[in-house]
Order: C-alpha cells, then structure tokens, then sequence
C-alpha cells in the first residue's frame, strides 16, 4: 500500500492540472483560442526559462560515472533508433510518426526520476538522478526537434536549413544559453534568477492545464489502436528489456533504478506543446501524455512491486 502510495503521489498532481484545464474549459472559463495562444507562449517562452533553469542551476558537484553515462545516452538512442524503424509500420500519416517516435523514447523524467529516486532511496542518490536529467533532457529536445523538423507538417527541408530549424528552437536556445553562461561563469543577478525559478517552477502546471484543455475525447476512439501499441511497448516492454540489461551489466540497484526511469515513466508533458507548435499531430501527442500519466499509476505500482520481489531496494 505504501508504494501504491508513492506511486500515485507522484502522478495524481499532473492528473490534476490536466483535469483543471478541462474542467475550466467545459465552464467556459477558458476558450480553446486562449487555450492554443497560452501553448503557444509557453512553447516559446516558458519552456526555454525552464531549460535555462535546470542547466545554469546544476551543481557543479554531480557528476555521472563514464560507464554510467555511456550507456544511458547509448540506451536512449538505441531506443530511439527502435522508434524511427519501427513506428512507420504503424501508421504512414507523417504528422502522427514524430509523435509515436517520441512516445516510444521520449520519457517525463524531468519531473518524475528525482522524486521517485528520494522517495525509494531517500536523499543520496539525488545528485545522481539530477546529473542524468540534465544530460538527457537537451538530447530529448534535440532529437525531438530533429524529428518534428523531419516528420512534421511542413515541406522537407535541406539539411542546414534542418540545422537552422534546429538551433532556433525555443528549448534548444533555452539550452545553450544556459550552457554558455556556466562555461564563461556568467553569474545572473540573484532578483532575476529568482523570477526565472518562478516562471520555470510554472512551465509543467502551465502545459498540463492547457493539454487537459485542448484534450477532445472523441478522438480516442480513432487513435486507440496506435496509443494501445505505444503505451504497451513505452511501459511494459522497453522497461522490462532495459532494467533487465541494467542488472546484467554490473550497475549498482540505485544506477539500475535511475536507468528504469528513463523508460518507464509517462511520454513527456512537452512532446504536446512541441508537436502542435512544429505541424505534427498535436491531439494525438497530447493523448499520448494524458494516457501513459494515468496509466503509469498503475504500470509504475507494478514495477515497484517486482523490483521489490527480486531485492533491488
């Protein structure tokens, strides 16, 4: 009961914010015009601040194994790789295929692999946690953008201007900004980084009351078939293949456990806003989030249970 507990203290919150949304839009209290202006300003503002944040607030302290580090980003690739071979067998519809592609790798670890790790392991590996979501979300983001610029509504395009499609992206100058001023130790204004904390601390509230809504229910019923496979392969599957690699390749149960929350955690609550805002199928990307959100309740309850039987913590 009480890792049902944990599981579900973790969830119930984005649940939430996207039930308000919804709520606040069947009353009549929020338009979906507004509702499409608010993403797309969070899209272009909110987001980026967000990014700035977590990269120039990094303490200079954490630090990842070589090894460790090698094989998260070499398991996320491999995963993404299994994405773009296998998502156009699904469907050939190119707004749905960048969408899939990044339901299938493209996890919410920014807001679940640190509180789920204090919860299990208390304090200490923390810093591990935080280490690895900093190095993973800028390669999220780029191959996000990568794939949207590549799969989405728009005309193909050459590949610097892809490049330049890229390096205008609002999360990826959210990024290297933030880079830049830790590589020149630019120190910003303590009054200034405060503000850029608050508006950072609102981006996922924010994006999940205009993803619940933006959520039309009706068109679940068309798109059941590819969010069953994506769900089914994004929370059982891959999480099974990758925590059983994991406590085959020597790591210790907190490394295994941190690796685990790269794939079995809910499709990121930015794939929605990223997706609607570059041409892709933003409804089906917001299904993607509200559904595996729910359903990581009870595959996340699961894991924790089975990880507790053969002994990882």
């Amino acid at each position: 009961m009480e890792q049902f507990l944990i599981s579900l203290n973790a969830v119930l919150p984005f649940i939430l914010y996207m039930a308000f949304g919804y709520g606040s839009r069947r009353c009549g209290a929020a338009s979906m015009d507004f509702l499409r202006s608010l993403n797309g300003f969070i899209f272009k503002v909110f987001f980026p601040l967000m990014m700035f944040d977590n990269i120039y607030s990094m303490d200079a302290g954490m630090h990842l194994g070589r090894f460790f580090a090698v094989c998260s980003v070499g398991s996320v690739l491999l995963v993404l790789l299994f994405g773009i071979c296998f998502v156009p067998i699904l469907t050939k519809d190119r707004r749905q295929i960048p969408v899939l592609i990044q339901g299938v790798y493209r996890s919410n670890i920014l807001l679940f692999a640190i509180p789920l790790t204090r919860n299990l392991f208390g304090d200490g590996p923390v810093g591990l946690a935080t280490a690895l979501v900093v190095m993973i979300v800028p390669l999220y983001n780029l191959a996000a953008v990568l794939l949207l610029e590549a799969y989405g509504g728009r005309e193909r395009s050459k590949m610097t201007t892809l490049l330049l499609h890229v390096l205008n992206n609002p999360l990826v100058k959210g990024v290297l900004l933030g880079l830049l001023f830790r590589l020149l130790c630019i120190r910003v204004p303590a009054v200034l980084m405060a503000a850029i904390r608050q508006f950072s601390s609102a981006t996922t509230p924010l994006a999940l009351f205009v993803l619940g809504g933006t959520l039309q229910f009706a068109s679940l019923r068309s798109h059941l078939k590819l969010l069953s496979g994506v769900i089914l392969i994004k929370l059982i599957l891959i999480p099974a293949v990758m925590l059983f690699a994991a406590q085959h390749m020597g790591f210790t149960d907190m490394e295994s456990f941190v690796i685990f929350t790269l794939f079995a955690t809910p499709v990121a609550t930015a794939t929605f806003p990223m997706s609607q805002g570059m041409g892709a199928d933003g409804q089906l990307a917001g299904e993607l989030v509200v559904l595996t959100t729910i359903c990581s309740v009870i595959t996340l309850f699961g894991w924790i249970l089975i990880m507790q039987m053969i002994g990882l913590f």
